[in-house]
């Protein structure tokens, strides 16, 4: 093989990858997000490693609108979960809150006044207007004039594999209490948070029977399609999550997909760069072989 044919298909390899290195690292950064986030006490004291200052959580906000994340409502969410195979995009976020925190109440009002952002808050039944939660009339409230979508965080704050070990029918417990909240705030109630994240197939059964369609975990991390709905990802605030080798909502701003895509785009144009080069070398090679062959003659 000539030495110019050798350096032409080097060339022609070293463009193919840099191609397609290109599109996998724009695919990357263009890939579709969906975040679920959750708090839990919004204080200015910060009076345990949950709670987060109402500055901060609007910081996080807008961290993520800086990167492009649009905040959908309940309602958008889900019908996102049921989307099928390619046809979400862009990013997207939902803000969660568990428990029903008294001091949670302003943050709620104020995202919904300020950022025209709806928040979904989960309860625990036996909590209502309990010391330091909210009361059924505020948590009206929000619901009715702050777009504030309800969903059930349990009878009692305790995990559900708990229920079941006490050989407690879960599934009749938690049928009675989402019946209990729908009507004291006259909205169905489809939606639940498994108080500490835990949860077992057993445990899932129970709430598919009793009438719950959508449950989320703490686990942190993109939603991705055809997850299980009953094991719905979310990334829940915990102060110094970072440290604590954690998943923390600041962490996607920018997205850990961006950061790969651009690596792989910069890769692409290295790879690029360098076919250039053997093309040259090529012409260069080819222009050498015809002199060669002019002075034979």
């Amino acid at each position: 093989m000539k030495k110019s044919s050798f350096y032409k298909l080097i060339a022609t390899f070293l463009l193919v990858i840099s191609i397609l290195c290109f599109y996998l690292g724009y695919s990357q950064i263009k890939s579709p997000i969906l975040l679920a986030l959750a708090f839990h006490d919004v204080s200015d004291d910060e009076k345990d490693f949950f709670s987060i200052k109402q500055d901060k959580l609007f910081s996080i906000i807008k961290k993520l609108q800086k990167h492009d994340y649009k905040a959908i409502t309940p309602q958008q969410f889900e019908s996102e979960l049921l989307l099928g195979s390619n046809q979400r995009e862009g990013r997207k976020f939902i803000i969660t809150f568990d428990d029903g925190r008294s001091e949670s109440a302003n943050a709620i009002r104020t995202l919904k006044t300020e950022f025209g952002i709806s928040s979904a808050l989960f309860i625990v039944l036996d909590l209502i207007g309990k010391p330091d939660y909210m009361d059924l009339s505020t948590i009206i409230d929000l619901k009715e004039n702050y777009d504030c979508f309800i969903g059930l965080h349990g009878q009692r704050h305790v995990e559900v594999t708990k229920i079941l070990e006490e050989k407690t029918d879960l599934t009749k417990e938690l049928k009675t209490a989402r019946e209990i909240l729908g009507k004291l705030v006259n909205q169905e109630i489809t939606w639940f948070s498994y108080p500490y994240g835990e949860t077992n197939d057993e445990a899932k059964k129970s709430l598919k029977e009793s009438g719950l369609h959508i449950a989320f975990n703490v686990l942190g991390g993109n939603i991705k399609e055809n997850d299980d709905l009953l094991f719905i990802n979310r990334i829940m605030y915990i102060k110094n999550a970072k440290e604590k080798g954690m998943p923390d909502p600041e962490s996607w701003a920018p997205p850990y997909t961006v950061s790969n895509g651009t690596l792989t785009v910069t890769l692409s144009l290295l790879v690029g760069f360098l076919s250039i080069n053997w093309f040259l070398n090529a012409k260069k090679a080819k222009i050498y072989e015809m002199k060669k062959k002019q002075n034979n003659l």
